[in-house]
């Protein structure tokens, strides 16, 4: 009965050690940033170490028939710590987290070992599934020192390779929201007259740049599509002294990661970090001038603007349709048609054209590959089922690009929800953006979907306050609740649901 418990301890500890690195990575590592989520969630953290501190005392009484209960406790506590198999984003199991496993493995090896292995085995297993969560924080910093020499040796690998290609052009994008989009948008039609990589995914950090270079860059490459993202003042900063942007574009400036940033003010300053690094490459920036924050801004140097309905720009799309089946409208008297949806992608695609029409891409070919474009996954993107339209755009939202959402929902035909957790990484204006929220999907939608308890209240008083039928309002725990709910209804009409935000893995236990 003892082994068996102590098989127990020793597998939920594991399970704890992959859960906490999981979220540690998720956090970028960052000590602040995962301390944070430790205090937020510490009360889910505190029923997790309450099941193990009653497990101990039940295997400390030393009792048959307790310790029979201690296995069943420790059976469900192993059963809690598993892995969630839909994870929106898996613990990736890289170098850094090898060699953090390593080091964790160390420490345990030493606890134990203190006064010999089978002494005190239960106190010593009990204790290390205690302090799981800060032993693995304490590992990562014992590591920070190696784990500097490793990324500056990385960089410098980075900075080598693109050293040796002197020909190669990269384009720097960024914004706060937008980026990955342009990005996409961008390569689709490059790739008609150049050789292009792009970064990835949501690879917009130093090291996912880094990545990027050291594994994919290919001497027969002639543009690389570079996106920056940013969570503090010198992000950007610091990927321009690797990559040395010749071009670059800023798709938009707004209130996101306001919990890091602090003031708009730091953002517009962030993100202004690529034209000054443009600008001393004697390059071209490429500016949204839809958007306030940057139209406002003083730039002296080469630049082009674009937007929308706007004839003193260098790009402007006018005689613009927007529906349910797509986009057209006009650049320079040419006409361009997409089968993507939402007004929002008009501006990214405009900047784009810009930059494509720059480096002498035919207009003829632009406006073929536009038509070709598909949605960016988890960004308004359709799926059909049966007689459900989704609109998933589920990457994380702002307060710009969900008032877009939703109006792009508008434009259906049909039974139109929403189902949201609100906005997040807003700091202290975040009750205010939900709140906001809040009153301006009850312009377009029908029922309304509500998920969690963070932004609940605050969401729940803007629609209030537009006398939104409360037998239309819903509070659930998961998106998955809101569709079978809706399914359950056997709605005869066309149904349009937008999923609008999905809180990251680590946002809540």
């Amino acid at each position: 009965m003892k082994i068996i418990l102590v098989i127990e301890l020793i597998v939920n500890y594991i399970l704890l050690i992959l859960f906490n690195i999981h979220m540690l990575q998720l956090n970028s590592y960052f000590f602040t940033k995962h301390l944070k989520w430790m205090r937020k969630n510490c009360k889910r953290i505190f029923s997790r170490v309450v099941i193990i501190i009653l497990a101990g005392i039940l295997i400390y009484l030393n009792n048959d028939i307790l310790n029979i209960i201690a296995i069943i406790i420790l059976g469900i506590s192993i059963i809690l710590n598993l892995p969630k198999r839909k994870s929106k984003i898996s613990l990736k199991f890289t170098s850094r987290v090898i060699r953090l496993l390593i080091t964790i493995l160390l420490i345990t090896v030493i606890c134990l070992c203190i006064m010999s292995i089978k002494k005190y085995i239960f106190v010593k297993l009990i204790l290390l599934n205690l302090l799981v969560s800060l032993i693995v924080v304490f590992c990562n910093i014992i590591n920070l020192p190696i784990e500097k020499l490793i990324r500056k040796k990385y960089i410098n690998e980075a900075k080598k390779i693109l050293k040796e290609m002197p020909n190669l052009l990269v384009i720097g994008i960024t914004g706060s929201y937008g980026k990955t989009s342009m990005k996409n948008f961008l390569y689709n039609i490059l790739i008609e007259k150049y050789e292009v990589l792009k970064t990835p995914k949501n690879y917009n950090t130093t090291m996912g740049v880094v990545k990027t270079i050291r594994e994919e860059l290919k001497a027969t490459h002639q543009i690389f599509l570079c996106e920056m993202g940013a969570t503090n003042v010198g992000d950007i900063k610091e990927i321009c002294d690797i990559v040395k942007p010749k071009l670059g574009i800023i798709t938009s400036i707004g209130p996101q990661h306001l919990e890091s940033f602090k003031t708009i003010e730091n953002i517009i300053k962030t993100k202004f970090e690529l034209a000054d690094s443009v600008k001393e490459n004697n390059g071209t920036i490429f500016l949204n001038y839809d958007n306030e924050y940057i139209k406002d801004k003083q730039v002296q140097m080469k630049k082009i603007t674009y937007g929308i309905n706007n004839d003193k720009l260098d790009y402007n799309s006018y005689n613009l349709e927007s529906s349910s089946k797509g986009l057209r409208f006009k650049i320079k008297d040419s006409e361009f048609r997409t089968r993507l949806i939402g007004k929002h992608n008009i501006e990214n695609i405009t900047g784009a054209i810009a930059v494509a029409d720059y480096l002498n891409v035919p207009i003829n070919k632009i406006a073929v590959r536009i038509k070709e474009i598909q949605n960016v996954k988890h960004r308004l993107e359709l799926v059909q089922r049966g007689n459900f339209t989704i609109i998933d755009d589920s990457y994380n939202a702002n307060p710009v690009s969900s008032k877009s959402a939703v109006e792009t929902l508008g434009e259906f035909k049909g039974i139109k929800v929403i189902v949201t957790p609100g906005l997040i990484e807003l700091g202290k204006e975040q009750e205010k953006y939900n709140y906001e929220f809040g009153k301006y999907m009850t312009k377009f939608c029908d029922y309304i979907f509500l998920v969690g308890t963070d932004n609940y209240k605050s969401m729940l008083k803007g629609i209030e306050e537009k006398a939104f039928p409360k037998d239309k309002v819903f509070k659930v725990d998961l998106p998955q609740e809101a569709i079978t709910k809706l399914l359950e209804w056997n709605l005869q009409d066309n149904v349009i649901v937008l999923l609008e935000n999905d809180l990251p893995d680590n946002y809540n236990l």
